[in-house]
């Protein structure tokens, strides 16, 4: 059971000066635990609790996040009382998500949409949370990779619809190419279309984007990308589970399609999505930056797994363009769950003097030094 009591974590945090003295936000914490110690004082509903547990987690996380910031400012390391209060509401967080997913097991209610969830969580409020204990591993915490110049506009327009639908980049990128073949045959259009023809694709405004989406669609080369909702990424995550072999949210081993590319993608909490590269629900495209709509990730790529193990790993994609510390981020941050690297291979996608090559090495070794001597090059 919950150990930290309501008054303790209270008496914890406190300002010296004037014991009740609490912000709004950490006022949130208090609400939180407050409520799930009426709960296990009262009655106790099974499903109230899990509600109050879920509750703390997500205010414990909440409280976090709004503070990242001041966490990564040298000076607050001065601040005693911060320090404090971040490492307390850490280990409640901590403590109070071991209770929600012990309580959930021992209810048998531990669906898959609820495992993907829970793992998620955990990832969050383990990057969150690092450095809130002085000596406490933070494997999360890694250099980001945004989507290029070139695609940016893709997200762009999604966020301009109110999240409802992105403008593909790589349609925009098919059309672009072949835009002198597709003039509109109104004046007006036809005289934007070829300014427009005449840009670098990296130099592209999101009005560009917008006119060789409608040119795009019209010629049947492009269409709706998908960009997935928190909810709907969360069922095609992999989980690092025993052996060290990757589990989905059915907890079944994955096998990724002996035929079609398998995309994966890394947000940047380390939580790992993947699926083949089929589109859902008629649209045209599934692409990388479909998996996190469109925001920063650790990396991604493409990979093959058998029965949960993975054998292939690479950094191949047009919209991230991920670099060597990128791929090996990525690659730390499973070993560091336990991922089995035994029978991984790395192929690591860099550009030599214009031309794409291809660097293979075996994964414990790109692990070890992601700057030694591929075992072999494609070119």
């Amino acid at each position: 059971m919950l150990q930290t009591q309501y008054q303790a974590f209270v008496a914890a945090t406190a300002r010296e000066w004037w014991f009740q003295a609490r912000g709004s936000n950490i006022r949130e914490v208090d609400r939180a635990l407050d409520s799930y110690w009426q709960e296990m004082n009262g009655a106790r509903n099974a499903a109230q609790e899990i509600a109050c547990l879920h509750a703390l987690v997500m205010a414990c996380i909440g409280w976090l996040k709004i503070k990242r910031a001041k966490a990564e400012d040298p000076q607050a390391a001065q601040n005693a009382l911060f320090v404090t209060r971040r490492r307390e509401i850490a280990n409640l967080g901590s403590e109070a998500f071991q209770e929600l997913s012990t309580r959930l097991v021992q209810l048998n209610v531990l669906t898959p949409d609820l495992r993907g969830r829970l793992n998620f969580d955990r990832r969050k409020l383990s990057a969150l949370s690092s450095g809130a204990n002085p000596g406490a591993p933070s494997p999360y915490l890694r250099q980001l990779r945004p989507m290029g110049a070139d695609y940016q506009n893709e997200r762009l327009s999604y966020l301009e619809s109110g999240k409802l639908r992105a403008i593909s980049g790589s349609g925009a990128h098919v059309t672009h190419r072949n835009l002198t073949q597709m003039l509109p045959a109104d004046p007006q259009l036809r005289a934007q279309a070829q300014v427009v023809a005449q840009k670098d694709v990296h130099a592209l405004s999101l009005e560009d984007f917008r006119l060789l989406d409608a040119i795009g669609r019209e010629n049947l080369v492009t269409g709706d990308v998908n960009y997935l909702s928190k909810n709907e990424r969360m069922r095609y995550m992999a989980i690092v589970g025993n052996g060290g072999l990757l589990y989905d949210v059915n907890d079944q081993p994955i096998t990724t399609d002996a035929v079609r590319v398998t995309a994966y993608a890394m947000d940047k909490y380390g939580s790992l999505f993947i699926k083949d590269a089929e589109p859902l629900n008629d649209a045209m495209f599934f692409n990388h930056s479909s998996f996190n709509a469109g925001n920063d990730v650790i990396c991604a790529g493409t990979l093959i797994i058998r029965n949960g193990s993975l054998r292939v790993i690479d950094n191949n994609s047009g919209h991230y363009k991920p670099t060597r510390e990128n791929l090996h981020n990525c690659l730390s941050v499973l070993a560091s769950e336990g991922l089995a690297c035994n029978w991984a291979t790395v192929n690591l996608y860099v550009f030599v003097q214009g031309q794409k090559q291809e660097h293979r090495y075996a994964a414990n070794d790109f692990l070890l030094n992601p700057n030694g001597v591929p075992r072999r090059i494609h070119i």
